[in-house]
């Protein structure tokens, strides 16, 4: 038997297979692998163990068939660019991308990737029907890390279900097919053909505009949903229906499911579950930082609270019941210690039931639209991106109050804290695709920031000023303004001068006709570090000398602005020119 033809895109496997192969079932080879069994059934059809002969190393091999639309070299050649980038990805929550080749009989791609010991959630929640708040608190954490690994790569999973989460005996978790998914940009290979059951943890804006990674952070929580409470927070019904539901439908509360979930726990389910992507998690960080927190709360105490909520009897521990036997007509026992913990005794779980109402009753009491304000106040002094990201939408709603006083100081605190969001994004950078999503100016103030940081001070003033010019001071971008002045004025005191005579009296010749208060202020405070630095100069003696005429009349215009006057006297300037 002659050896099948193959095409390497790693040390392991991408073959390319002759029209002579039969299709996969078990004890044939398909390249260089030995199809040992098939994994799975029903959804999961074509999925097999497999063995690489020549490494004897065990792989899952998972086949899919070739969409129509693309032609089969281009799709070869597409496999090779995927695959190369998914074999790139390293994690301990990810299953492992060996490599990927092509079935040319039956017009299918197959991708040979790490085979996991374990069980899938969805058969773990099928056998078992919920789990645990601190096993699904771990599960969450883990698959979080998932997820912002992938997502510092700028790749998004997208069709994440219980499914595609392997759990091994010790509660490790790893995720499986991952594609190469970018935000709102369709696979070269996906189909417009959608599964229903996948559409149940489909978060709503990916009928319509695509996946976002806000829409990993929506399947996640759907499924933290599923762990705790045994069923989908939306039942599937049809496309089209639970689309609508998801978009419109109120976010379910686990609390009313579950008794026994601690309310951080349902708190950041809840928020990955809102329709809307500006009100979940900013980030797959933000995720992960929660569950660390939760896992810090002390055990002892969780456990009795939970046992409060959750229906604990107190008749199961040991409580004396000499008078309930005496009534019974039993003799009386001898009266032994109560043993039992202090956290699981009558008094202290009835303090604690109390105490868990009374919580719940002022939480559920609405805030006053001034107390609120005070709140989102103190979200902006924090130094939580997070809270900024909530303070900012929730603030929109305060500042169409009725009440002027309030609505007044929603707005400023509005663009205060966008402000310093922009500093936040402009220290850190921006991506080309997220440089797609923001205004010209908001790129531009970025751009200058990073000027700054490269220590090309004057090219950035020039850019600040720019921005100072062009934004409107009262507008929706009016942070842009505030935060440009700020460096423009900051600018000015370090900026440091050019040498070449030339470009100096560009400088000076660029406030002849300035009026503006703050670029007058920018103007005096050059100008003078033009004169200091090149006073001794002799080739400087011309630079000096126009920069001290420009400077008074810097000066007499920024003493005009002072008495409330123009800038520039209409008639003195048209006598100058006339001369």
């Amino acid at each position: 038997m002659c050896r099948p033809r193959r095409r390497c895109i790693s040390q392991r496997s991408l073959c390319r297979l002759s029209q002579s192969e039969i299709p996969p079932v078990e004890n044939t080879k398909v390249g260089p692998f030995l199809i040992l069994k098939r994994l799975g059934k029903g959804r999961r059809p074509q999925v097999y163990h497999a063995r690489q002969e020549a490494q004897n190393k065990d792989v899952v091999l998972k086949f899919i068939k070739f969409p129509e639309t693309v032609a089969w070299t281009t799709a070869i050649d597409k496999i090779h660019r995927e695959a190369n980038e998914l074999c790139k990805l390293r994690h301990d929550n990810l299953v492992r991308m060996y490599g990927a080749g092509v079935h040319e009989t039956e017009k299918k791609i197959f991708f040979a990737s790490e085979l996991v010991e374990g069980e899938a959630l969805s058969s773990i929640l099928a056998r078992r029907g919920k789990l645990t708040p601190d096993l699904v608190v771990e599960y969450g954490h883990q698959a979080a890390e998932a997820l912002k690994y992938i997502h510092n790569k700028e790749i998004i999973h997208s069709k994440l279900t219980p499914e595609k989460i392997i759990v091994s005996a010790d509660h490790k978790i790893k995720i499986t097919d991952v594609r190469l998914n970018r935000v709102k940009k369709r696979r070269w290979d996906a189909t417009r053909r959608r599964d229903l059951e996948i559409a149940a943890y489909m978060a709503p804006e990916q009928f319509e505009d695509g996946a976002t990674q806000k829409s990993d952070f929506y399947s996640l929580g759907v499924i933290l949903y599923e762990m705790l409470t045994g069923k989908l927070p939306y039942e599937p019904d049809t496309m089209g229906r639970i689309a609508k539901v998801k978009k419109e439908a109120e976010v379910p509360s686990i609390s009313q499911e579950v008794m026994n979930c601690p309310i951080w726990l349902d708190k950041i389910v809840t928020q990955m579950l809102q329709p809307d992507p500006r009100q979940r998690p900013h980030s797959a960080r933000a995720i992960t930082f929660a569950f660390e927190e939760i896992k810090k709360i002390d055990s002892t105490r969780k456990s009795a609270v939970s046992q409060v909520t959750g229906g604990f009897n107190p008749l199961t521990v040991g409580t004396d019941k000499t008078e309930a036997n005496r009534l019974l007509g039993k003799k009386p026992k001898i009266k032994r210690e109560n043993l039992t913990p202090f956290y699981q005794r009558t008094p202290f779980m009835v303090v604690c039931l109390v105490a868990i109402m009374s919580l719940l009753i002022y939480k559920a009491i609405p805030k006053s639209e001034a107390a609120r304000l005070e709140m989102y106040r103190e979200y902006i002094e924090t130094k939580d991106p997070s809270k900024w990201s909530e303070a900012n939408s929730r603030l929109v709603a305060l500042m169409g109050s009725a009440d002027s006083e309030i609505s007044e100081t929603a707005t400023e605190l509005y663009f205060q804290n966008r402000e310093q969001m922009l500093e936040a994004t402009a220290k850190r950078g921006s991506t080309v695709g997220a440089r797609n999503l923001r205004s010209d100016n908001f790129n531009a103030y970025i751009d200058a920031v990073q000027l700054v940081l490269k220590g090309e001070s004057f090219q950035a003033s020039q850019a600040f000023q720019q921005l100072v010019l062009t934004v409107d001071p009262e507008g929706d971008e009016r942070h842009i303004y505030r935060a440009s002045t700020k460096r423009l004025q900051a600018l000015a005191n370090t900026t440091a001068v050019p040498t070449d005579q030339q470009t100096l009296m560009s400088m000076i010749d660029s406030y002849r006709w300035t009026t503006n208060q703050l670029e007058l202020l920018q103007g005096e405070k050059v100008l003078g570090r033009i004169i200091i630095q090149f006073a001794d100069s002799v080739p400087h003696t011309e630079v000096c000398a126009a920069a001290k005429a420009q400077l008074m009349v810097v000066r007499e215009r920024l003493q005009r602005l002072q008495q409330g006057l123009p800038a520039i006297d209409d008639s003195l300037e048209t006598e100058a020119e006339a001369s």
